[in-house]
Order: C-alpha cells, then sequence, then structure tokens
C-alpha cells in the first residue's frame, strides 16, 4: 500500500468540503468498524447521504466505495499482522473478543473458523435457486437490505417477515434460508425446522456462536453481537461479490447517474 489511507484523510481533511470531513472523520475515528460497513451504514452514521460516500471514495481515486473498503481492511490486517508479531495472540482469546464501545474487533471475526465458514457460506448461496432472507431480534429489517443486495447481485432473492410465511412454504430443496438473529428468537425457529424439513439449506448468521438456531443451521457465521454480525453480513457481500464477479457498487453507480439525470439529489454541497 504506497499510503495509508487514514494518513492521507488527517492531512487532507482541511481540504474537504464539511460532508466530506465529516466522512473522513468517522472513517478515522472507527477504522475497524467502518471496514464493515456498507456505503449506507456509513453515510447514517456520519449524518451524510449515501451519494456523499461514493462520490467521496471516487474522490480519493477508487472506483467505487467497496474498493475504498478492501484498502481499509487490509491496512487494518497489515496493523493486527504487525502487532501480532510483537504480542502473539492465541485464536481462543481472540474469540473472547467483542465489540467495546462501538469498536469492532476484527480479530472476533476473521477468525480461521468464520473464515471456512465464509466459503462455505457463498457455496451454499451460490447452488441455490432461490433465497429467502429472514431476521429478527435487534437486526429487523436487515432481511431486506440483504435481499435486496442479493438480487443486485444476479441472485433470486427475496425477504420474509418472522415466522412462517408464504415465502417459507415455497422453500424446497434448491432453495436455501438465510436467518439473520440474536441468540434467542423463537419466531423463527419455526421457520428454520420447516425449511429443513423440506429439504433447504439453512445458513444462519447470530450474534453468538452458542446461538440454538445453530442446530439448525448447515452452515453457521456467529459474531459477537449486533456490529459484529454487520460485519459478518459484509464480509459475506464481499465474499459472494468475488464469487460471481458483479459489483454492488456498479449497481449504485447506475442508480447515482439516474439520480443525476432526473435530479433527485438534495441540493448542497458534497
Amino acid at each position: 500500500m504506497e499510503e495509508d489511507l487514514l494518513q492521507r484523510l488527517a492531512e487532507e481533511s482541511q481540504s474537504y468540503s464539511k460532508r466530506q470531513k465529516a466522512i473522513a472523520r468517522y472513517i478515522c475515528e472507527n477504522s475497524e468498524t467502518v471496514s464493515f460497513m456498507t456505503s449506507r451504514m456509513l453515510s447514517q452514521a456520519a449524518q451524510v447521504s449515501e451519494s456523499s460516500v461514493v462520490r467521496f471514495a471516487r474522490q480519493l481515486g477508487y472506483s467505487g466505495y467497496s474498493e475504498l473498503r478492501r484498502d481499509l481492511q487490509q491496512l487494518i490486517r497489515d496493523r493486527l499482522s504487525a502487532q501480532e508479531k510483537e504480542e502473539p495472540v492465541q485464536e481462543a482469546e481472540a474469540l473472547k473478543q467483542t465489540v467495546d464501545t462501538g469498536s469492532l474487533s476484527l480479530r472476533s471475526i476473521m477468525t480461521g473458523r468464520n473464515q471456512r465458514a465464509l466459503e462455505e457460506a457463498v457455496e451454499l448461496l451460490n447452488r441455490a435457486d432461490r433465497i429467502v432472507v429472514q431476521s429478527g431480534l435487534g437486526m429487523d429489517g436487515i432481511n431486506i437490505y440483504f435481499a435486496n443486495s442479493l438480487r443486485a447481485l444476479g441472485f433470486d432473492a427475496c425477504s420474509a417477515p418472522g415466522g412462517l410465511s408464504r415465502e417459507i412454504f415455497e422453500l424446497d430443496d434448491k432453495s436455501a434460508l438465510l436467518i439473520i438473529s440474536g441468540s434467542y428468537f423463537s419466531q423463527l425457529f419455526g421457520s428454520a425446522r420447516y425449511a429443513r424439513e423440506k429439504g433447504a439449506a439453512v445458513l444462519v448468521v447470530a450474534d453468538d456462536e452458542a446461538a440454538p438456531m445453530g442446530n439448525y443451521a448447515n452452515v453457521m457465521l456467529p459474531g459477537k453481537g449486533i456490529i459484529a454480525v454487520a460485519a459478518l453480513i459484509e464480509a459475506l457481500l464481499s465474499a459472494l461479490e468475488n464469487s460471481c464477479g458483479r459489483s454492488l457498487d456498479m449497481n449504485l453507480a447506475e442508480l447515482d447517474a439516474l439520480h443525476r439525470e432526473y435530479d433527485t439529489y438534495e441540493s448542497g454541497e458534497n
């Protein structure tokens, strides 16, 4: 990496607009968390529009926000690697690290176990003819976001409300059910059990490796807290982008062009 992204943001911040300064400040102060945030998450956290985040990434010379995020992930991995050479950390200790005051510990996410599970999750979703996404217990609404992202990548995907909905009843042995949830949420247990009985594959992303929902999972991705789960979701989307050769940023760029053409952006600086 020719230049430290965080150092560059600090050095150039005086020349940024008000919104760009807000984005740069949030990235510098929350670099580990931002490395797995979507452009929408970052825009909400920095209190700017999502289009401002995308334009800022391009102004920095990236093809899109995903490339900026990957650069930031690599920067943090490099720093963690250098730190581990000075003071080795056992994986068992790393797994105990959790989210503290909103700062995500990448060691609690990027373990060898989760890396293998991530690869299995990508294979599971790629095999499915149809994917249904459910979420609950503090993560309501993320099912809609993830299903929309999957469709942008070319998957046949839909979101479903909690419980045994029409989307769940239509599951078969060529389908996959993705459940994103806290540790204990009984409304989703019926969906998982029904899916397994119908031969559908079940992928569970939960906020604890001991979550009972894992008993129904073909593959499970456990995090520690909601922010860790969000990081796993973003890691999964990035892995799917690589596997299918499509880009969420390209889709967003097309929407950006349409917004510009029809003048639907809010007025003001970037």
